[in-house]
């Protein structure tokens, strides 16, 4: 029998929507980002530090488990067919029309340009890439990524697929010590990108998250496991974040120059990170193993979302530079704008013709 986890939908929804509030931060943070509110506060990352560990793997994680899911009913075959369209078609429409408005708002803010959007657009066919040409996926490399890691890892789904391997007492082994070894190995010589072919440590730990979620999603007991030890994973992740914050306080951080501090610090990293995702999953099997009228609606809508949302940020933020109101209240409105109106492109646009459902991977 088929069973929907529908608290999925929900942690997959809220993941989703917190990226849409962290991307508005970075309009206002002091990090780098396309270009900036005028006026600019360190208090914004207090609480973007906090969720920037985990915050992508959760949806790795929950875009694997939904893997094994799809699999399970459908050859990978039709699996990959089907990972074409709703990736593909969506990231190319959204390259060529979503992405391009952001780039020519950054050159009119950051370079002072001043030709015409038109004027601006054609170059964007010249297929350079950017920063120093006109064309790029920008915030769509999660769409990128996640295409190009269902296809490759279609020959391990053959393997693993119905195969409860996270059942042995190494279980968890075999979940820390692959993520520790590639933080270890690969995080300083390969900063984020987000290129595709220039960006090992993040290709390489993303895809490993999305293996995870596979595993997870093939485990039958697993989510009652979540659910009964939530507690105890949220506790250990406060406590090595709470551990971490007040050693480097009091005693300052140690150098990862030094061998061992560089292998404490990426196991305490990545049990941090997976604890997190853990306790999130335990507290929405608790709470959220249900389905209303609202997760069916928005469970369709978050991609479309996802797709718009960042340009609808940097429009607002380019018409709302000059307003002179406090950060907080700005950011709110902002964020509460972004929603409204990716809203209403989806409700009265998107979700009512084959075309646009087609062009922003709706079912």
């Amino acid at each position: 029998m088929k069973i929907r986890h529908h608290f999925l939908d929900w942690v997959r929804v809220m993941a989703f929507l917190l990226l849409i509030l962290y991307h508005t931060g970075m309009f206002f943070n002091t990090w780098g980002w396309h270009f900036k509110n005028p006026v600019t506060s360190g208090n914004f990352e207090i609480w973007m530090s906090l969720v920037n560990p985990w915050r992508l793997s959760l949806l790795f994680f929950v875009s694997g488990a939904g893997a094994s899911f799809a699999t399970r009913s459908r050859s990978l075959g039709s699996f990959a067919k089907e990972r074409i369209t709703r990736l593909l078609i969506p990231l190319i429409f959204g390259m060529l029309v979503i992405v391009p408005p952001q780039i020519y708002l950054e050159r009119v803010v950051v370079e002072g340009y001043t030709g015409s959007y038109l004027s601006f657009y054609a170059k964007v066919f010249e297929f350079k890439a950017y920063p120093e040409g006109n064309f790029s996926w920008h915030h769509l490399w999660f769409v990128v990524y996640l295409l190009v890691f269902s296809l490759l890892a279609i020959p391990l789904f053959r393997i693993l697929k119905n195969r409860q391997i996270l059942s042995t007492r190494w279980s968890t082994v075999l979940i820390i010590l692959p993520l520790s070894l590639c933080y270890f190995l690969l995080r300083d010589r390969w900063p984020t990108t987000h290129n595709l072919v220039a960006d090992w440590f993040n290709f390489t730990f993303s895809f490993l998250i999305f293996l995870i979620g596979y595993l997870f999603g093939n485990q039958a007991d697993i989510w009652e496991r979540l659910e009964q030890k939530r507690y105890l994973n949220l506790g250990f992740g406060i406590f090595l974040i709470v551990f971490n914050i007040v050693h480097d306080a009091i005693l300052g951080p140690l150098s990862e120059e030094i061998l061992w501090v560089k292998i404490l610090n990426s196991v305490f990293k990545i049990a941090f990170i997976f604890c997190i995702i853990l306790a999130i999953l335990g507290f929405a099997k608790k709470y959220l193993n249900f389905e209303n009228s609202f997760i069916k609606y928005s469970n369709r809508a978050v991609y479309p979302f996802y797709i718009l949302h960042q340009t609808v940020i940097l429009m607002l933020g380019y018409y709302g530079l000059d307003w002179q109101i406090n950060l907080i209240l700005k950011f709110f409105l902002m964020a509460t704008s972004t929603l409204l109106i990716c809203w209403g492109l989806y409700h009265f646009l998107i979700k009512n013709y084959k075309v646009t459902r087609l062009l922003f991977g709706v079912k």
